[in-house]
This record gives C-alpha cells, structure tokens and sequence, in this order.
C-alpha cells in the first residue's frame, strides 16, 4: 500500500512508542529497587507529560494533513492508546506513593516483568509499521506476543487476588488488615487493566494487518 513519505505520523508514534517503553523500565525499576520510588515517581510524571504532549501534536497533525500513512481513527486509536500505558503505569505509581506502601512483593514485580515485555513488543510492532512491514510474520508475532502477556497477566491477577482475598498473604506488605487489602487489590487491578491496553494495541494491530497489506 502507498504511504505518503512526508508524513511525520510515523515518526511521532514511534517516539510514544519509546516512551512506553521507557515508562514500563522506569516501572520495573521502582518494583527492584524501592529507593527508586521518588526519582522514579518524578519521571514517569514527566513521561506522562511528554506523551500528553505527543497526543495533542498527533492529533493536531490529523486535522492539519490531507494526505494520511493510515486512517485517521486508526492513527487516533494508537495514539490514545499508547497514552493509556503510560497513563495507567504514572497512576500506579502515584498510588504506591499516597498509599505509602512500604515495599514491593513477588506479585508486583511478576506484573512489572510482563509489562515491561509487553512494552517491547509495543515498540516493534510501532517500528514495523513505520517500516511498512505489516505483511511480515514478524508483525503478527507481537499482536500474538502481546494477547499472550495478557492472558499471563490475567492468570497472575487471580492468584494474586486469591492469595489476597483468600489467605491474607503476610507478603502484602502493611499487615493483613483490610484497608491494605484494599489498597493492593486496587493497585493490582491498575497493572492488569494496563497489560489489557496492551493488549488492545496488539488488537489493532492485526486490524491493521488485514486492513493494510
């Protein structure tokens, strides 16, 4: 399919790319190393502004261009769903540092790995359709990669829950009261609901494989 060249779409895209990729090593950091909190809080703050600021620019360049690398719902629906990641991995952030958790767990670390791979694939698949590579097995395998790492998501969300709900895990960190059961079953439904965007973007990347090539 022609792809006008001059367009900066891919470009752009590919920068939001990176900074999902990004945001998710910033994520996996903090859940390794606690003292990271702080200066990692600060930087998925300004992550989160900086793809903000991708989003209004790409959706300005929609309005703005006549001729379009892809539809433009199509090119919306990445955009905002890339800025989703992000958004989702600032605010889970944001809720270890106002539920003053004190230290991460296996569960929180296991979700920040599957994140991180995720994030990977994200980027790739981006890459390749600047690359004009949609045809490519290579392509499908991240839209398949990615539904992958949500079903693992999905399976380490309920054993979580259930050694949360169920056993009273004296791994949550806090004790085993109520008000931090809560606080971990909140943050635990922020990072499966962000492999589930991801998962989303791997979606649409197979509509665009069948749309495109």
């Amino acid at each position: 399919m022609f792809f006008p060249r001059k367009s900066k779409i891919f470009d752009e895209l590919l920068k939001q790319s990176s900074i999902v990729k990004e945001a998710a090593q910033v994520f996996q950091k903090i859940t390794l190393d606690w003292k990271q909190l702080k200066g990692g809080s600060s930087a998925l703050q300004m992550l989160e502004r900086r793809a903000d600021e991708l989003v209004h620019t790409i959706t300005d360049d929609i309005e703005k261009t006549f001729i379009l690398p892809l539809d433009k719902e199509d090119i919306a629906e990445l955009t905002e769903s890339l800025d989703d990641v992000v958004d989702n991995l600032e605010e889970a952030v944001s809720r270890l540092n106002i539920y003053k958790i004190a230290k991460a767990n296996d569960a929180l670390e296991d979700f920040s790995e599957l994140i991180k791979q995720a994030a990977v694939e994200i980027h790739k698949g981006i890459l390749m359709i600047k690359e004009r590579k949609m045809a490519s097995e290579d392509f499908a395998s991240c839209g398949k990669m990615l539904r992958d790492l949500e079903s693992q998501g999905d399976k380490l969300h309920r054993n979580t829950l259930e050694k949360l709900m169920g056993n009273h895990s004296s791994s949550f960190i806090n004790g085993n009261d109520y008000l931090s059961i809560l606080k971990w079953k909140e943050l635990f439904q922020i990072l499966e609901d962000t492999l589930d965007k991801c998962d989303n973007i791997g979606k649409l990347f197979a509509r665009l494989r069948i749309k495109y090539i």
